[in-house]
């Protein structure tokens, strides 16, 4: 059911790219005025199915450039996240920033016509600032809260179309034919707190091993879920990073870690079920009729890779098979994600 509402934004669709890029740009600022904090990590988080199934099909690619810093974090994020009463607050906190856009096709790309039993055509760009804190809690375990807020646009205005098109034209592969059936432009606006629990045990010579269980809540009319998970991990010097970072939704990870001259590194693998209500990729426009199908409501992500840490830079290689997202949907989906983080400091 549609909304009697018609909000058609195309019109805008430069103005708000070029509202995004101010964002990235300038919204870093603790105070106004003040210049990007010279301390703080870097991140490029790269996700694509051609490291997976090897065929663009359902979420297809995500990209995802982003800053954190463990500097103060601006008064008014510090403010949003104290009203949340399941927030807290603990010693150490980080705060940062990102950029980034997601794509979504069905299986059969070399189709003009529109394919109405398979996912729509879709694109994502967004902006988003989030805050975390990590804590002691009972013993010898450590939580992390996290909050996060969005603010994006789907549609047209996205440039997934254009993204993907020049893409394929630059590795000389099918262009895909079924664009002009994508979602119509929307603004997205979503907020997802997450919470992490971990307990770290110590092995033999400086190798640790790891336990975590992580919760979420998405709100907001691109996603709306619940998630649980828990993740495992083995290697050396686990308390200095929690994880590499994914592209929402899925697992809890932070683009920092605690920079050593030493070489470190981690096996990681977990399980993530989500309840979802809502899924604008899956579900369509809120206010406008378009393409879609009926979602699965309970969805589930099995993530495994490994991480290498020397001196101020992270480098990860995530897998992560995630279970049928739609009815009539022929095969579960596999992708692949790198991710690149580097410190900077003063």
């Amino acid at each position: 059911m549609r909304l009697p509402i018609a909000i058609d934004i195309a019109v805008c669709d430069k103005w708000f790219i070029i509202l995004m890029a101010l964002l990235l740009f300038y919204g870093f600022s603790p105070v106004q005025g003040q210049e990007l904090p010279e301390t703080g990590f870097w991140s490029l988080q790269l996700e694509n199915d051609l490291w997976g199934s090897s065929d663009d099909r359902f979420y297809t690619h995500g990209t995802e450039l982003s800053f954190a810093t463990i500097e103060p974090a601006p008064a008014w994020l510090e403010k949003i996240a104290t009203i949340f009463p399941c927030y807290r607050k603990g010693e150490t906190g980080i705060h940062g920033y990102s950029i980034g856009q997601k794509i979504f096709t069905p299986e059969d790309i070399e189709q003009r016509e529109l394919i109405e039993d398979d996912r729509p055509y879709a694109g994502w760009l967004f902006w988003d600032t989030g805050i975390a804190h990590v804590f002691e809690d009972d013993g010898n375990r450590q939580s992390i809260n996290g909050l996060v807020l969005t603010l994006g646009i789907v549609g047209p205005s996205s440039l997934a179309e254009e993204t993907q098109k020049e893409f394929h034209r630059f590795i000389d592969t099918t262009i895909p034919q079924g664009w002009d059936h994508q979602l119509h432009d929307e603004l997205g606006i979503n907020v997802t707190y997450l919470r992490k629990w971990r307990q770290i045990y110590d092995l033999d010579g400086d190798r640790q091993f790891e336990v975590s269980q992580h919760g979420g809540l998405a709100l907001g009319n691109v996603y709306t879920y619940a998630a649980a998970g828990t993740l495992a991990r083995w290697g050396t010097r686990l308390r200095d990073d929690i994880g590499p970072p994914t592209i929402s939704p899925g697992f809890t990870g932070i683009p920092a870690f605690q920079p050593d001259p030493e070489f470190n590194w981690y096996l990681f693998g977990g399980l993530e079920i989500r309840a979802v209500v809502r899924n604008i990729f899956l579900d369509g426009n809120t206010f406008r009729d378009s393409h879609r199908v009926d979602k699965k409501h309970l969805v589930a992500d099995v993530q495994f890779g490994v991480a290498f840490h020397f001196r101020d830079l992270r480098v990860s290689f995530t897998n992560l098979i995630r279970s049928k997202e739609f009815e009539g949907q022929s095969e579960i989906a596999n992708y692949g994600a790198i991710n690149l983080t580097f410190y900077t400091a003063k």
